[in-house]
Parts: structure tokens; C-alpha cells; sequence
């Protein structure tokens, strides 16, 4: 070994006799929070050597002293007693003694705050009460409260003009007096808008500020997170000009908007079992005219599919809830026993409404010439219809609660046009609920029937194919179905899936899972249902999570096992 290496060792073995000699504490005499936190002071002392204790003694008396006066305990006994056989073992035995209570309380508003309820309400859920234990954080927190209500209701001038606190060791009680004078309650003044676009047209509906009204928070915030989500603007800042307030203390509000470039090009890539990787494009102008309207062009590109769309957006009041599309796209297929060249064109009317639920009526042009096992066809039809859908999710990418509802009813009828008379029904559902610490269950069910005389008569988009990623794992993308005499792959005009999935948290962004999924698709639901079940893991990313699953279609005689690879959004 050279002698550089020695240095480097001897060096590690001084360090580590260092540590060696710190002393380390064992708490006694404490139980549940008192000791926990007296742990957390302790631990924040600096190292102390054994021959270090007695000039130390003072310090882990005061740590000690400290820790337990936040919890409202001033009168402890402390003991400090080196291990004769262990010198390095230091026990500290405390006695808390008897906590220190509120004797008297005094909270007392002053200012328009007197007349306003919500103080009223506040000020009676507190959690200082007479006779209870005093402690530091709660007298802090409800400080921070009545300051904090007072700011998202425009009381701009508040302060406490006493706060006070005074603690009697030897009574076992503290006085607490809090005198919180809150001044007038402002009022929204005019807006002043500093856009670099016509925007009066769309403000009008979004905005829910009246001046002379008083002031709050949470309509500011509304507002701006109404902006932010027409996707017309790429800066949205909205603030109270306090400074500016009139002598009814009506303050003017800034709202400065800055629109998004007027093209915008987005590129991304991905990758699922059901259609292998995929690239996909969008170009964006989101702000073509003074009313508002705006063009969006997507191409999305796999090895079976191809497809480019165009969506053309008109707003009619609120941009968020009321609005038309025009829609128009080309699609070509090419996967199993499917060959198809499509056209669309479509108007639609959206309206969001109460309970997030999210109305789409439309008329749908399509012309297809497809392929569909031995069949060769083509179809033109003109299509009405309308269809709900809703999400709610909490937890944002990490979701602990949701759920989302999909709905559709599409008819067609030859005497105004179309090919062929049909009805067609689509519904989906999905939930997802926390059941545990760091346990989730995620249930799944969809069914979809169409009324025609023969299924042939449809094109393929039309018919019902189910079993991949997203519906029967176990099994390949849309390979439930009926078959012709070749195995070909024909379409049905019933479909059902159904999935039951748990997943257990194991590390911070990382989830185990199991599920099972069943389904059919079908003319008579005389076939016996698929089944598919296995594992899975789950990683969270940024952008949403990786869902890996190994499953097997547990009903066939020889047992099928597929690889699953998703990544988006789980509702």
C-alpha cells in the first residue's frame, strides 16, 4: 500500500473515533409528543464530546426547557446523569410537571371585521380556548388566522394593536389577550386592462368583479385562473392597486394579458402496445380575431394509423363553457384484418354545465372506403348526435380521488343522406378512490350497442372491437370480436368491458398493482367472456404516469401473455 493510501486511512479511522467520542442521549420520563419533541431539540444540539458535558449541561438543559414551553410546560424537573460504565451514554430523566393553562382570553375585534360573519364564524372555531394547555403553535396559528381572513377579504389595513401573552409558572397559567383591529373593508374599484389585444369581447363573460362590491381574494383568483385557462394568453397578472384606493377605499385592479405567440408548434413522441410508437405534431394559432376564434391542426403518425385533423374554434359568451367547433380529418388505417381511408367533417355545439358535466352536440359528415376481412365497401354517412362526458380528479397527477363519465348517442337515417339506418349507444365510466394509506382501487366499465339490421352495413369505425391497453389486457389490441371462417376479424354490434385494478405505494413516485379485466364483443352475447389478469408497476413522472403491465388471458386454453405500456393521465 503506498503512502498516500495510509494517509487516507488513517484519516478515515481519526473521523470516525470522532464520531466515536460524541455523547448520545437517552430521554427518559417523557411519553407521546412531549417526548418526541424534546427528541427534536436534543438532536439539534452540536456534537459534544464526553469530556465536553459539564461546560455543556446548560445548552441540554435549555433544549429541554425549550422544547417542552412550546407544549406549555414551564415548571419541568431535569436530570442529566452520566453512565458510569458507559461515559459516552448520557440519560436525561425529565418530569414535565403540570402543564401551564389558559387562565383568561381575551379576543377582541375592532373595525368592520365586528359586523363581518365570517370573523364571527372563524373566531368561534379557534382552537384557543379557555382552560385548555397552552401552546405556542396553536396561539400562532390563530394569529396567522384572523390576519390571514382579513387579507382574502380586503381588510388591507389590519393589525393587532395587542398581542399578548402572559405566563405564570408558578399559577400554572397564562392570560392571553388579542386585540386585532382590522380597519375598513375594501372595495373593487374599476378594472384597468393592459392587453396587447382587443380583449373586451372575451373579458365580458369571465369577469365576476363589480366595482363597488367588496373586495375578495378568491374572485381575483377565479379570474385569473379563468384567463390563464382560454389558452389565449401567455402572461395573465392580476393585482389590487392598494396605493391607489379612492376615499371609499374602492381599489383599482390591474389586469395586465399578454397573448400567445401567433403560431405555435408543438412535436412529441410516444409509444403504447396497442399501435407501437408514434410521433405526433400540433400547430396552433390561438388567437385569430378580436372575437376570439382559433385554429388548432394536429397529424399524429404510428405504423397502423395515420391521421391529421383541424379544429377550427368559435366562442358564443363564456369561451370556457360555451363555444362551436368545425372539425374536419383525414384518417388511414392499416392494422390486422382493417384497411380504411376516412373523411370527416363536423360542427358542434359545447356547453359546459352545472356539475362539470360537459354537453357536445353534432352533426358528423364521413365518407370511408375501407377493407374490413374479405369485405370491401364504401360508406357515406350523416350523422347527428350528442354526448356527455365529465372528470373530476384531486391529487392533480397523482390523483387520490376521481372519476369520469362518457356517454354518446349517434343516429343515422337514409332518408336525409346516409348509407345506412342505425342507432348507436357508448358509455364509459371509470373510478379511482384512495382505500388505505397509500392504497388505491381504480374500477372500469363500458358498453356500446348499435342497431342496424346487419354489421356489415357499417363501416369498421362504427363496429365494436375491444381487448388492449385500455380495455381486456391479456389480449391484443381489438382482437375480441367475431370472426369469418378465415379468422378474420369482423366487428360487432355489442361490445362490454369491464376491469377492477389495486395498487399499494412503495416508494415515493413508485406503485405495484394487480387487476383483472373482462370483456366481450358481440352480435348475441352467446360467446363466453375473455379474461385477463396479472400485475403491473406504476412510475410517476411529470408528464403523468408509466403504466407497465404483465397480463394473461386466463380463459383461453393456451394461455396468451402480453406486455401493456401506457403513459398519460389515469382518468
Amino acid at each position: 500500500m503506498n503512502r498516500g493510501a495510509w494517509g487516507l486511512l488513517v484519516l478515515l479511522l481519526l473521523s470516525l473515533n470522532v464520531k466515536a467520542d460524541d455523547v448520545s442521549f437517552k430521554l427518559t420520563g417523557l411519553k407521546g409528543d412531549l417526548k418526541d419533541n424534546t427528541q427534536v431539540y436534543l438532536k439539534q444540539l452540536p456534537p459534544i464530546k464526553v469530556e465536553q458535558l459539564p461546560r455543556f449541561r446548560k445548552d441540554i438543559q435549555e433544549a429541554v426547557i425549550t422544547s417542552l414551553q412550546a407544549l406549555g410546560y414551564y415548571s419541568p424537573d431535569i436530570e442529566i446523569i452520566p453512565d458510569k460504565d458507559r461515559p459516552k451514554r448520557v440519560t436525561v430523566n425529565v418530569q414535565a410537571g403540570q402543564p401551564v393553562r389558559i387562565r383568561t382570553l381575551n379576543i377582541e375585534l375592532k373595525g368592520d371585521s365586528q359586523t363581518d360573519p365570517q370573523f364571527a364564524s372563524l373566531v368561534s372555531q379557534l382552537s384557543l380556548h379557555q382552560d385548555d394547555v397552552f401552546q405556542h403553535d396553536t396561539y400562532e396559528k390563530t394569529k396567522a388566522s384572523l390576519l390571514s381572513l382579513a387579507l382574502t377579504r380586503g381588510y388591507f389595513d389590519a393589525q393587532y394593536q395587542q398581542h399578548q401573552v402572559q405566563v405564570h409558572p408558578a399559577d400554572h397559567a397564562a392570560d392571553v389577550n388579542l386585540i386585532f383591529n382590522s380597519g375598513p373593508r375594501y372595495k373593487f374599484g374599476e378594472l384597468q386592462i393592459d392587453s396587447d389585444r382587443p380583449v373586451a369581447r372575451l373579458l365580458d363573460p369571465l369577469v365576476d368583479i363589480t366595482a363597488g362590491e367588496p373586495f375578495l381574494a378568491n374572485k381575483v383568483s377565479d379570474l385569473s385562473r379563468s384567463l390563464s385557462s382560454t389558452e389565449y394568453f401567455r402572461r395573465v397578472e392580476i393585482q389590487p392597486l392598494v396605493g391607489s384606493a379612492n376615499e371609499q377605499h374602492e381599489i383599482p385592479m390591474s389586469v395586465v394579458l399578454r397573448a400567445k405567440a401567433d403560431n405555435e408548434v408543438e412535436v412529441g413522441i410516444g409509444f403504447s402496445t396497442d399501435e407501437g410508437p408514434r410521433i405526433s405534431t400540433s400547430w396552433d394559432k390561438p388567437w385569430i380575431n378580436s372575437l376570439g376564434h382559433s385554429l388548432q391542426t394536429n397529424l399524429k403518425i404510428s405504423e397502423p394509423k395515420q391521421d391529421i385533423s383541424v379544429i377550427y374554434k368559435i366562442p358564443r359568451d363564456n369561451p370556457l363553457e360555451n363555444y362551436y367547433t368545425v372539425q374536419g380529418g383525414y384518417q388511414m388505417l392499416d392494422q390486422d384484418d382493417t384497411k380504411s381511408d376516412r373523411i370527416v367533417a363536423s360542427i358542434h355545439r359545447w356547453d359546459k354545465d352545472i356539475g362539470d358535466w360537459t354537453r357536445d352536440v353534432f352533426i358528423r359528415s364521413e365518407f370511408e372506403s375501407y377493407t374490413q376481412g374479405k369485405q370491401e365497401d364504401e360508406s357515406f354517412l350523416l350523422i347527428p348526435g350528442v354526448s356527455y362526458k365529465r372528470t373530476r380528479v384531486r391529487g392533480g397527477l397523482n390523483p387520490v380521488w376521481g372519476d369520469a363519465q362518457l356517454a354518446t348517442l349517434e343516429l343515422s337515417e337514409p332518408w336525409w343522406g346516409s348509407d345506412t339506418r342505425f342507432i348507436r349507444l357508448f358509455g364509459r365510466t371509470k373510478w379511482l378512490r384512495t382505500v388505505g394509506k397509500g392504497q388505491r382501487v381504480i374500477a372500469r366499465a363500458e358498453q356500446g350497442a348499435v342497431w342496424v339490421d346487419e354489421v356489415d352495413e357499417l363501416p369498421p369505425s362504427l363496429r365494436f372491437f375491444t381487448g388492449g391497453d385500455m380495455t381486456v389486457r391479456g389480449f391484443s389490441y381489438q382482437s375480441i370480436t367475431p370472426v369469418d371462417d378465415n379468422g378474420d376479424r369482423l366487428g360487432a354490434k355489442y361490445a362490454t368491458a369491464l376491469s377492477l385494478e389495486y395498487d399499494y405505494k412503495v416508494a415515493e413516485k413508485w406503485r405495484l398493482a394487480t387487476f383483472v379485466d373482462t370483456g366481450t364483443a358481440t352480435n348475441d352475447y352467446t360467446e363466453s367472456w375473455k379474461v385477463g389478469t396479472g400485475l403491473g408497476v406504476r412510475w410517476q413522472t411529470p408528464v403523468g404516469p408509466v403504466r407497465v403491465d404483465l397480463a394473461f388471458g386466463v380463459s383461453e386454453e393456451h394461455v396468451p401473455m402480453r406486455i401493456h405500456f401506457t403513459l398519460g393521465p389515469e382518468l
